[in-house]
């Protein structure tokens, strides 16, 4: 009979035990190879997940040239030709981008229908398929498109003509066309439109009310005069989804050499590719450090466990390993006898573990990471397998040598062997290393090996609990035996002889410790991101939308919600010192319904955003002409002429002259082009007529003030609602005189017009301060700092908090209509391209937001939710890890499971014997039942009670210095809300899993009959 078929009959009569060798040795080959798998498939992941959730503004190749520029002007085939020419270069790049869509665009003048709008004038590469067109599409030069918002407002339609102006004024060309078809957007939010103005109508530009974008096919119809500054745009979109980790290092040297080339030729590259590469890379550098860490404690208890089995074995097999050296087996042949079964089920473990864990990372692939995501089949899997099948033959070596090693006489023994002292050595020497790296991990809790924290924690409370219930057992039998107390001396007897007790207790620990700090973990980073995604967007809803200025975007979103649950927002960043203060202007009347502040009430919300709005009169609005009655009494002989200072939303405030002065009452008149959506008047300016600094002097009485017909509620009357604007009027002596009609006296020598404002601003903004205050004392209570203008306002803490929803822990929140109403009296604020606009919407606001605001001529560049963005969370690296970390947490609670039913399988015969000898003496069979049940409740009970405390404690030990959200952000103070979650399926998992392993025990004691006793019957 050979050595194999000796190994093979081995292993089919001891089918049961041969079957968990194998199942082990699959599932330590399973763990480790998993490791490097997921750790590839989540980078992949991450990197799928990251270009996808990034605006297309930002993954998108941007490639322009302004005809204004440095280098000659190109035409869009001669842009496309030379771009062409260096993507052929490029293969990597070429293969990641879709198709170029080349536009050329210019602002215009178009008169619709005898009135001149502004209006932008373009030419976009198949833009007829992205619009539902009435009437045709243009084929010819003269020939264009309006949009069905401004055929209907300025009443024009197919075959009717405009002139469109391109150019300047005094030096452009007008070009004759005609419409062929009127347009609305199939989806105006698609990122084939690019960050255009296409739809921006509603708004006011240069003083001209802005339309929608005319549409023409004729590149050369937008180039009409050589004087227009013309843009010539190619936009590539990223193919994100064919982006591979391999692919990631080439892409960055192409992109960084193609914008150097093209640079080259007259052209400019725009794209923020290379920062969300960077973003990415950091959360994948993140999974690569963190992955391996956490597989290592789940690894080492299946190899530790892989031990006990076979040493387990190897000691069942003595009595044969005896008669195999009695019959004169050389060491050698009698070592190979008694461990080749082990080593030969290992090496078979070792292909299926391999299958098998690949067959996992594609699951796990498929259902929890990015979609498109798959396992991939690399050399470093196998690496793994291979160490994983050295590293379980040396475990198995290793648990075999005590038996293999040990005298015939020994071998033959019934009675097991007690502890010896090394055992107490191997403890002290695990203990030890254990502790030092426990410490290495408390020094440094968000680096990596904190992970491994909780099993260190629970490897020196297994051993601690183990020690101490074998000497509990011992005092626990001592006084049994004294009282003659037989059920508490038989279970004693059973804990305090026997050495895998022990190693059970320590398995029992560490794994219930891994499920219950990996459960805790998952819990309080799921609420983490809860917590955070509400705090980054701080809405419901947030959409990053492009607006003219920021009234035109408060009118569209009054609009496009009249409920108001959505409400528009400015932003802008300013930079003071070492960092930046970041300034958010919000509609605080709809704070309430729009806003998500956590942990502060609707009611406390509605309270701030009253004291955050000033009490300030209403501002004058003006809609047609002007007219002011004025009663003059003294005036100078130099000619006096009075003006109105106007302010037309989202321009700087221009001065309307009114006409010169005259003794007497009269009415003073002037036309406000540019403000059929309306303006504000903002005061009164009286000045001479010509340039000089001749003294001027005049008192006069401003009765009323009339526009499009109808009065305005001046409020002359008013103490403290009409004063002088000091800064405008200089060295002029100005006094105002309130009453049923205002009185202005002048008395000047300065050249510039003495001005008389209304305050319908405030003069100092209340603020909601998160941080320090921008100036030198931080706990100031009232401070200046630069506004939505450059010039310094003065500000007032109406409330401090540690951070503001959204913006962060360096941020000014304050109204919105205030803040625009006090920079518009000195600046306009459509031509300052630092603000940045945003929409929030609460939870009731109407679902179709995006296409409203679209109408209203707002263009939408981006959404985001809550749970879209919690759930974008639940796929970066940490989430990912403690997925990981769960999964991890339950292949060892069953472990622990196989562990307790070794124990109690292996050595079965000997034990049922034993308790077969103890019914024959006299012992009943209940007395039996008791002492194995108190048995395996302190077997049981001790380490499961033990590790969920390790577990939990390790968590409140570690969690607040390990990043559960964002790499490098650690989570801070622990905040574990009780609740549905993974922490209760886990300790209840926990709690049916060894109590079955329990009852599966108990059942063996029906087998322990007097028929054991006879000869043969073991």
């Amino acid at each position: 009979m050979t050595a194999w078929t000796v190994m093979l009959r081995g292993i089919r009569y001891r089918a049961g035990r041969s079957l968990m060798v194998l199942l082990l040795a699959t599932v330590a080959t399973t763990a480790t190879v998993v490791a490097p798998g997921y750790s590839r498939a989540a980078q992949q992941s991450v990197l799928s997940d990251g270009l996808r959730g990034a605006p297309s503004d930002a993954t998108n190749l941007v490639i322009s040239q302004d005809s204004g520029q440095d280098g000659p002007e190109q035409s869009l085939d001669d842009a496309r030709l030379a771009i062409n020419q260096e993507l052929s270069r490029r293969p990597t790049l070429r293969g990641h981008l879709g198709p170029g869509v080349g536009a050329v665009d210019t602002d215009t003048t178009v008169t619709l229908g005898g009135a001149a709008v502004a209006a932008l004038f373009g030419y976009r590469d198949n833009v007829c398929v992205h619009l539902r067109v009435t009437g045709r599409c243009p084929i010819d030069a003269g020939q264009v498109l309006v949009s069905d918002r401004t055929a209907r407002d300025r009443q024009v339609g197919v075959g009717d003509r405009l002139r469109v102006h391109v150019g300047p004024k005094t030096g452009g060309k007008d070009v004759g066309a005609e419409i062929v078809g009127t347009y609305t957007p199939r989806d105006p939010t698609e990122a084939y439109w690019g960050r255009t103005g296409y739809f921006a109508a509603g708004g006011d530009s240069a003083g001209l009310e802005r339309v929608d974008a005319v549409f023409t096919t004729a590149e050369d119809d937008v180039r009409a005069s050589s004087a227009a500054t013309v843009r010539t745009t190619v936009q590539y979109p990223l193919l994100a989804s064919s982006v591979r980790l391999d692919d990631v290092a080439a892409l960055r040297a192409d992109l960084g050499a193609f914008g150097s080339d093209l640079r080259g030729v007259g052209l400019n590259l725009t794209t923020a590719l290379p920062s969300v590469l960077d973003d990415i890379a950091t959360d994948q550098a993140a999974i690569g450090r963190s992955v391996p860490v956490i597989a290592v404690p789940l690894v080492l208890l299946c190899w530790f466990v892989l031990f006990l089995l076979v040493a387990s074995l190897t000691e069942e097999r003595g009595r044969e390993i005896a008669l195999a050296k009695l019959r004169g087996f050389p060491g050698g042949r009698a070592a190979r006898f008694g461990l080749g079964e082990a080593l030969l089920l290992i090496a078979l473990g070792a292909p299926v573990g391999l299958a098998l864990g690949y067959g996992l990372v594609e699951v796990a692939a498929r259902y929890s990471l990015a979609a498109g995501v798959h396992a991939e089949p690399r050399w470093t899997l196998l690496a793994a397998a291979l160490l994983s099948l050295l590293a379980a033959a040396g475990a198995a070596a290793l648990a075999a040598r005590r038996t293999l090693t040990r005298p015939v006489l020994g071998l033959l023994r019934r009675v097991p062997e007690r502890v010896r002292w090394q055992a107490g050595v191997a403890d002290g020497v695990v203990v030890a290393l254990a502790g030092a790296s426990l410490v290495a991990a408390l020094g440094d809790r968000s680096a990596p090996l904190g992970l491994l924290a909780p099993p260190l924690l629970a490897v020196v409370a297994g051993i601690a609990v183990a020690r101490l219930l074998g000497l509990w057992s011992k005092v626990r039998l001592s006084w049994a035996r004294r009282r003659g107390h037989l059920v508490g001396m038989l279970s004693a007897a059973a804990l305090a002889r026997r050495p895998a007790a022990h190693r059970v207790v320590v398995v029992v620990t560490v794994a219930v410790a891994l499920l219950s700090f990996a459960a805790t973990a998952w819990d309080v980073a799921a609420q983490a991101r809860q917590d955070r995604a509400e705090d980054a967007l701080g809405a419901d809803r947030v959409y990053t939308v492009v607006a003219p200025h920021p009234q035109a975007l408060v009118d569209a979103v009054g609009r496009a919600d009249p409920g108001g649950h959505a409400m528009a927002v400015v932003r802008l960043r300013e930079r003071y010192l070492d960092g930046a203060e970041e300034l958010i202007g919000v509609q605080t009347p709809l704070l309430r319904d729009a806003a998500i502040w956590r942990g502060r009430s609707p009611q406390w919300l509605a309270s701030l955003g009253t004291r955050l709005r000033p009490d300030t009169a209403p501002p004058l609005e003006l809609k047609g002409d002007l007219a002011v009655r004025v009663a003059v009494g003294t005036l100078s002989s130099r000619a006096v002429r009075l003006s109105a200072l106007v302010s037309v939303p989202g321009d700087p405030p221009r001065t309307v002259p009114l006409g010169l002065l005259a003794k007497g009452v009269r009415d003073y008149r002037a036309a406000l082009p540019g403000c059929a959506s309306g303006c504000r008047l903002l005061g009164f300016g009286v000045g001479r007529a010509g340039i000089g600094t001749d003294r001027i002097t005049a008192s006069l009485q401003i009765r009323s003030v009339r526009s499009g017909g109808t009065a305005l509620p001046t409020g002359f009357d008013a103490t403290r609602l009409w004063r002088v604007d000091q800064a405008r009027s200089g060295s002029a002596t100005v006094a105002v005189h309130p009453g049923d009609a205002l009185g202005i006296d002048v008395d000047s020598t300065d050249p510039n017009d003495a001005v008389v404002e209304y305050v319908d601003a405030p003069d100092t903004l209340p603020v909601v301060l998160a941080g320090a205050a921008p100036s030198d004392d931080p706990h100031a209570d009232a401070f200046r700092f630069p506004g939505f203008t450059d010039q310094p306002q003065a500000f007032t803490v109406a409330e401090r908090v540690a951070a503001l929803p959204r913006v962060g822990s360096h941020a000014l929140l304050f109204d919105l209509d205030s803040a625009v109403r006090l920079a518009e009296h000195t600046a306009g604020l459509a031509d300052n391209d630092t603000l940045r606009y945003e929409v929030w919407a609460g939870a009731h606001a109407p679902p179709d937001l995006a296409q409203r605001l679209a109408a209203s001529g707002i263009q939408v560049l981006g959404e985001q939710d809550v749970t879209g963005y919690r759930n974008q969370l639940s796929r970066r690296a940490p989430a990912l890890g403690l997925r990981l970390y769960l999964l991890a947490g339950a292949a060892a609670i069953l472990l622990a499971v196989g562990v307790v039913l070794l124990t109690a399988y292996i050595g079965a015969d000997a034990r049922l014997y034993e308790l077969a000898a103890l019914r024959v003496a006299g012992v009943r069979q209940a007395v039996l039942r008791r002492a194995v049940l108190r048995e395996y409740r302190s077997l049981l009970g001790a380490p499961l009670v033990v590790g969920f405390l390790a577990g939990v404690g390790g968590a409140l030990l570690m969690l607040p210095g390990i990043p559960l959200v964002t790499v490098g952000t650690p989570v801070g103070a622990v905040a574990y809300r009780p609740g549905p979650g993974a922490l209760p399926v886990a300790t209840l998992a926990s709690l049916a899993t060894l109590l079955v392993a329990a009852l599966v025990v108990l059942r063996m004691l029906r087998r322990a009959t007097p028929d054991r006793l006879r000869e043969g019957a073991r």
